[in-house]
């Protein structure tokens, strides 16, 4: 209802009066514009869009979506740190240290079976953008479906290759140490959960994208407040009556999958335009687009979200002892924590920029960059503070036991909070603008130099591992991601 009344106080702007588009024209209009830098390659060949001298309602309605996805971020992420604060120590607590170490092994392995979206659903966001801005809805269909189908088949073949293998590959393959601290039966049934859950959802994730570009971020911000509150519920209860590894894992799993199935079928009755792509050649080409533009995309969402967040736990839990893996595991989760509250922010700037982009309001986009990197300076400074300081006392209240980090390595963590945030802020301005493959370039280099780094890093423990990671986005990403963003902005005043 909350999205109903929205749209329909501020409507998509631009005029239904235009003749229907076949898909070959539909291809055309995606993939078309006149060049604006030559660091600014594949995506910005969507978001041209012929110059308005008027911006004062577009701004008033991408003001209004930045504010109401603020708004709504709120109880979403007080609800995401309830079940944080919740969950983590309700699974470390019910099945040990040991099994907790198998419990990260699993859910960190199965991440990688995220790379099957392709990154189809994060190259869809700024060219359906344009198609809103011009209130197409024939060309939003065509780019909805070129994304989603393409997507569920690859899923769908992946289980059919997936779960025999997991059946049947020797568990200490899999998960190396982990697998001897955990009953093999109940690992593996955890892995194959794992494995449905993760996979069934990845289709589903093309929604999120489609909201965004839709500058509905409130929308998933609530529905993503309804996913943590069945998880946590969901944890407490299993805690309760069936504390089991795969019970655990189900939970985690499957909620998520839930909730986006909600989230799906609510886009499309609000949309029913939507399921009403025609297949043609055109569709084709724009698949074969998209896949291109995502694979670039992947390399930064999927890719270097695994090796720079999920490789090193994978990495720890084989290679150390279970209790300084868990230690590490725990860690590497509150910094995520504290980062995922910048992260929230600044992920609504992504379809307004595109919005803008679009438009040819580019000092609209210079003032909105402005403050939010001052922002996330201000917000970085904060979280160094307070995990350099109190990262210990936070562990302690988070677990209630006492686990101990030394203070180089706290300080480290609160220093990547500062260098994550900066990064990180940079990422959705540079999308909307149009720079996704040079901005995806970036962030992988960054990926894989810091994966090439773990062996040697994870023999100094927590400590190699966060110096590697602030050392990574200092040489590489602190410094050329501010001058991408320069050079787009110039690219969008030539144009």
């Amino acid at each position: 209802m909350t999205a109903k009344s929205t749209d329909r106080a501020s409507p998509p702007y631009g005029s239904l009066s235009r003749a229907p588009l076949d898909d070959d024209t539909i291809f055309h209009q995606s993939t078309t514009c006149a060049p604006r830098t030559d660091l600014v390659t594949g995506m910005e060949t969507v978001v041209g869009g012929a110059p308005t001298t008027d911006h004062r309602e577009p701004r008033q309605h991408r003001t209004r979506r930045l504010v109401t996805a603020w708004v709504t971020l709120a109880p979403s992420k007080a609800i995401t740190l309830l079940v944080q604060v919740i969950a983590i120590p309700t699974v470390y607590r019910a099945i040990g240290p040991a099994q907790f170490a198998a419990y990260a092994a699993v859910t960190a392995a199965v991440s990688i079976l995220g790379f099957l979206n392709l990154g189809m659903g994060g190259a869809l966001v700024t060219p359906l953008a344009q198609a809103v801005a011009d209130r197409d809805h024939h060309r939003e269909a065509a780019l909805l479906g070129a994304t989603l189908i393409p997507i569920a088949a690859v899923a769908a073949l992946a289980l059919c290759i997936a779960l025999p293998l997991l059946w049947v590959l020797p568990l200490e393959a899999l998960f190396g140490v982990a697998a001897s601290t955990t009953p093999p039966q109940a690992l593996r049934a955890a892995a194959l959960i794992a494995c449905v859950g993760t996979v069934a959802t990845v289709p589903l994730s093309v929604m999120d994208s489609a909201r965004q570009a839709y500058q509905e971020m409130h929308i998933s911000n609530l529905f993503g407040t309804l996913s943590n509150v069945i998880l946590c519920l969901g944890l407490f209860l299993t805690a309760w009556f069936a504390p089991t590894l795969p019970a655990f894992v189900a939970v985690a799993a499957l909620s998520p999958l839930a909730v986006r199935l909600l989230n799906a079928t609510a886009l499309f009755v609000r949309r029913p335009y939507l399921l009403a792509a025609r297949c043609g050649r055109g569709s084709w080409l724009l698949v074969r687009r998209l896949a291109g533009d995502g694979v670039s995309y992947m390399g930064a969402a999927a890719v270097a979200n695994v090796l720079l967040y999920q490789w090193p736990v994978y990495y720890m839990a084989r290679v150390r002892r279970p209790i300084e893996s868990s230690t590490f595991a725990v860690c590497l989760q509150l910094v995520l924590l504290v980062l995922s509250f910048g992260v929230s922010i600044a992920q609504p700037l992504w379809a307004a920029v595109a919005d803008a982009t679009a438009r040819s309001d580019r000092a609209w986009i210079a003032k909105v960059a402005g403050r939010a990197r001052a922002a996330a300076l201000a917000y970085g400074a904060c979280g160094m503070l307070a995990l350099g300081l109190i990262m210990n006392v936070l562990l302690r209240l988070w677990l209630h036991r006492p686990i101990h980090v030394t203070p180089i390595a706290c300080w480290l963590a609160g220093a990547y909070v500062l260098l994550g945030t900066w990064e990180y802020v940079h990422w959705p301005l540079c999308l909307g603008l149009g720079a996704m493959r040079p901005a995806s370039h970036l962030v992988l280099l960054r990926a894989a130099v810091f994966a090439a780094l773990v062996p040697l890093a994870a023999r100094y423990g927590q400590v190699g591992i966060m110096l590697s990671l602030c050392a990574s986005v200092i040489l590489i990403t602190a410094w050329s991601y501010p001058r991408l963003l320069t050079r787009a902005l110039d690219g969008l005043l030539e144009s």
